[in-house]
């Protein structure tokens, strides 16, 4: 099985959204097949509550959706595909830029007129020390939990970045729309908001690649740097000093150099740091010139001054950037599928199909078609403990079953306990943490009951929110929407109009983990 990767996922995320949270009979009926001919004869009968089946199945689902859209369409041009290219693009720009950036600033510490040698502590101070500062704040990344969306928030480099990805995204889907028309034109245009919806699901996977390109930018800017040092000090008669208005010493100065050069004092011998004698030879005295110091005290600083960038500034870089492939790697590979989209999909895949219609005189089913006859029955996708709130007004007697069948068969949740509630926020608040409070963390879902015909208010929004804020952010959350209650029926069909409004007003809480799911669903 292939491993996932990031395109992988933004062609995930939008053929999931291209199939909405409402699909037809058609839909379910594919992605039964598909579960049928390419899932089972690969990973057999594994569970579906089993990590591992749900990671693989879903990744034979998008390898046939794929194939299925390219024989469709042939032309067509998926969102992955413009993610790998704009990173392409990103990649080399950067590197480019990273590379002319530390030329450019290395020559211009380099410039020697003859007059006044080239200050070692300006040099060391904006290619060495500089970097060393930078690394240092880098590194509270490695303390905390760190996502794509906290850093275009808070931080103006990588949210330039995403930007610039964006901006890049956004040309090469031009470009591709060029040589599409009608719906695959309009699925294209869909496509290029992918990565901004896939913030709050994947913000830690999609931190690595941008933390890489910072990384490649450092080293190439660093490889910038120690080329155009090595191609002046080659070509040309360079004389380095040191001054500064700092009183200190020569002892102090040859101190804090060995100090520095531990690191490659093995590998260059005598000529990794000037002596004390050519430390205190090479002392620049504003007034005093050049005139009275010594030419080889004057070149022994330049082995040091490249050690010092690549040492400090290169392999920093270089470990970082290798740390970013593995960091990419290992929340690719922490990556649960566990929202709303995907719980939807592994239950139309596992759910048994229903026909009503009967099929007159039909033929004895072969073994093998006896194996598919499928009993309608719940599907459940785990062992999810389901608090379902129904608001007191409209909660009445021996709907707990009904309830419960409908929660299995559409969303693969178990119905545990079901709660009244006012529709308060505030006041429903203890009520719903006393229920959640002996369930575990990772195996616990909220539903919460709306009747569709009545249009969504602002107090909706606020107790989902507040339900989120018990719960806590990847806890799946359902909002099951009925018509008006009928004598012996409490989930009657909801009207599509109804249903629509509800999308639209819900889609501005941008929820990955909240699903909307209507009473009435074949």
């Amino acid at each position: 099985m292939e491993r996932w990767t990031v395109p992988d996922l933004t062609d995930f995320e939008y053929l999931l959204a291209h199939e909405g949270q409402s699909p037809d009979a058609s839909v379910r009926s594919r992605d039964r097949r598909i579960f049928l001919d390419a899932v089972v004869p690969l990973l057999g009968t594994a569970t579906p509550t089993s990590r591992s089946f749900r990671r693989d199945a879903l990744r034979i689902w998008l390898e046939e959706r794929r194939t299925q859209l390219r024989a469709e369409q042939p032309h067509a041009v998926l969102p992955g595909e413009v993610f790998r290219e704009s990173r392409g693009v990103l990649r080399i720009v950067i590197a480019v830029v990273g590379f002319v950036s530390g030329a450019v600033l290395a020559l211009s510490l380099l410039t020697y007129s003859g007059k006044a040698a080239v200050n070692v502590s300006l040099y060391l101070g904006v290619l060495v020390f500089f970097q060393i500062l930078t690394l240092l704040i880098m590194s509270r990344f490695f303390f905390f939990k760190t996502s794509l969306g906290t850093l275009r928030r808070y931080s103006l480099l990588y949210a330039g970045l995403s930007r610039a990805l964006e901006r890049i995204a956004e040309r090469i889907v031009h470009t591709a729309m060029t040589r599409m028309a009608g719906e695959g034109r309009d699925g294209l245009k869909a496509a290029a908001g992918i990565m901004r919806g896939m913030y709050g699901v994947y913000g830690q996977v999609l931190f690595w690649p941008f933390f890489a390109l910072v990384q490649l930018f450092g080293v190439m800017f660093n490889v910038g740097a120690v080329g155009a040092t090595l191609i002046r000090v080659l070509t040309s008669d360079l004389a380095f000093g040191w001054q500064s208005t700092v009183q200190m010493s020569s002892q102090a100065v040859h101190l804090l150099v060995k100090i520095m050069s531990l690191p490659w004092a093995w590998l260059l011998g005598g000529y990794a740091t000037p002596s004390l004698a050519q430390i205190e030879g090479s002392r620049m005295v504003l007034k005093e010139g050049l005139g009275s110091l010594a030419t080889g005290n004057l070149v022994s600083w330049w082995p040091f001054l490249v050690a010092a960038v690549v040492c400090y500034g290169l392999l920093p870089r270089m470990l970082l950037a290798l740390l970013a492939a593995y960091g990419e790697k290992r929340a690719l590979e922490r990556v649960g599928f566990s929202h709303a989209g995907c719980d939807a999909l592994l239950l139309r895949m596992t759910s048994p199909e229903v026909s009503t219609r009967g099929v007159p005189d039909a033929p004895q089913a072969s073994p093998q078609d006896a194996a598919r006859a499928e009993r309608p029955a719940a599907s459940y996708l785990s062992y999810i403990d389901t608090v379902v709130l129904v608001p007191e007004d409209i909660l009445t007697r021996d709907i707990q079953d009904e309830i419960d069948q409908h929660l299995g068969q559409h969303l693969g949740w178990k119905l545990t306990r079901l709660l009244p509630i006012s529709g308060g926020a505030a006041k429903d608040r203890p009520a719903i943490q006393a229920a959640l409070k002996d369930l575990s963390d990772d195996e616990r879902a909220v539903v919460l009951v709306q009747e569709a015909w009545l249009p969504p208010i602002a107090e909706t929004l606020e107790l989902i929110r507040e339900i989120r804020a018990v719960g806590g952010r990847p806890m799946p959350i359902a909002l099951l929407l009925i018509g008006k209650p009928t004598p012996g029926r409490f989930l009657t069909p909801v009207r599509p109009s109804d249903r629509a409004l509800w999308d639209k007003s819900l889609a501005s809480l941008a929820d990955p983990y909240l699903t909307i799911a209507s009473a009435g669903a074949v």
